[in-house]
């Protein structure tokens, strides 16, 4: 019997979609109390989910529960995916595709150096993803193409893993919130602050907050190119995954006309480029571990960093209850990194340990 999660326990016949267990949860939730006091608002809380395994957690590992499902029932063997050379969803794909026995290729453009992106190479390399370093994005799509048409047992996750399937792990998140609410481990919110990079994430909570009939409003934060993560592209993905819900219980109500009525995507504190620190980012960081919690400038600091921003210029009122959803992993890799000389990695790899080569 497939196990009871939120999102199976409020639509039982969604049980045929395949799924598996690949997080710690439910993940916890507390309020920020330093936060609270510094920017003198009543209440701000965050969703852990940065906690949502022990090795590596963060947002992706949610997405796998239903779209390394898939891969199993269809007897892959071989997961491929694509990322630039320092990228969190490969590693997150590699380490745990371990856990099922499956193989991870990585199919990489170059990015901006910095000492974050040479770490996710080692580790890469630790947990034992199978490496392609790509010209362009076009000849990354050709060399995928003609992988799955070659291999048989090769499966296609796409960035962030930000399917329809993928986007069920944060419809399933948005109700084991409403059960944290019902159980009154915090306040109904009124805002929930998360990034906006692939897309699923936010997605998901928008559709699955819609769903649970829980009020909070959600303000995604986009961290990526606004032509990929704009309001309209995070509305299409939720629908696309309400119409999956929906093949398998007709019962599920169509709210795909209202959902966008509870979400703004905000891109001021994108900082014009992927994967560079602003300021404002750096700064949230710093505030962030008063609360003893562990941030970076890519997804996670600019969230907070916009948070931070609309209780600063009044955009929220005091009384507000606000949750920071924290969709970065904060396990320790240091151990890792340690353990693997960068020489190791395929030859083409080697020039981007060079010292010689500039570092954001």
């Amino acid at each position: 019997m497939t196990e009871e999660i939120p999102l199976f326990r409020k639509y039982p016949k969604l049980r045929n979609i395949p799924w598996v267990s690949t997080i710690n949860s439910p993940t916890p939730i507390h309020k920020m109390e330093e936060i609270s006091k510094e920017l003198n608002h009543k209440e701000i809380w965050v969703k852990r989910d940065d906690l949502t395994d022990d090795i590596y957690g963060g947002n992706k590992p949610r997405k796998y529960e239903f779209v390394f499902a898939d891969i199993l029932k269809k007897n892959k063997k071989r997961i491929l995916t694509q990322g630039a050379i320092g990228t969190n969803h490969g590693l997150a794909t590699t380490v745990h595709a371990r856990k099922f026995g499956l193989e991870t290729h990585l199919f990489l453009v170059e990015q901006k150096l910095s000492q974050h992106v040479r770490e996710n190479l080692l580790c890469h390399h630790y947990f034992g993803a199978r490496l392609n370093l790509m010209k362009s994005n076009f000849r990354r799509k050709l060399a995928i193409k003609a992988r799955l048409f070659i291999d048989k047992k090769a499966y296609f996750v796409t960035t962030g893993a930000s399917s329809p399937l993928g986007t069920l792990g944060f419809v399933n998140a948005a109700f084991e919130l409403k059960e944290q609410i019902d159980a009154k481990l915090i306040p109904e919110p009124d805002k929930l602050f998360v990034t906006v990079g692939s897309l699923a994430t936010c997605a998901g909570l928008v559709l699955g907050l819609e769903l649970a009939k829980v009020r909070t409003k959600v303000i995604g934060i986009g961290v990526t190119d606004p032509i990929w993560s704009s309001k309209k592209n995070t509305l299409d993905l939720a629908i696309k995954a309400l119409e999956l819900m929906r093949t398998r219980d007709s019962s599920i109500p169509d709210v795909s006309d209202v959902i966008g009525e509870r979400l703004i995507v905000d891109h001021r504190y994108f900082g014009g480029q992927y994967g560079v620190p602003t300021e404002e980012a750096m700064e949230a960081i710093k505030i962030a571990k008063k609360d003893e919690l562990k941030l970076e400038y890519v997804y996670t600091g600019k969230t907070l960093s916009g948070l931070i921003d609309y209780i600063r210029k009044n955009k929220l009122q005091k009384d507000e209850i606000v949750i920071f959803w924290n969709s970065k992993s904060s396990a320790d890799l240091t151990s890792v990194i340690e353990e693997v000389n960068y020489q190791d990695l395929p030859r083409k790899f080697h020039k981007f340990f060079d010292s010689s080569v500039e570092m954001m």
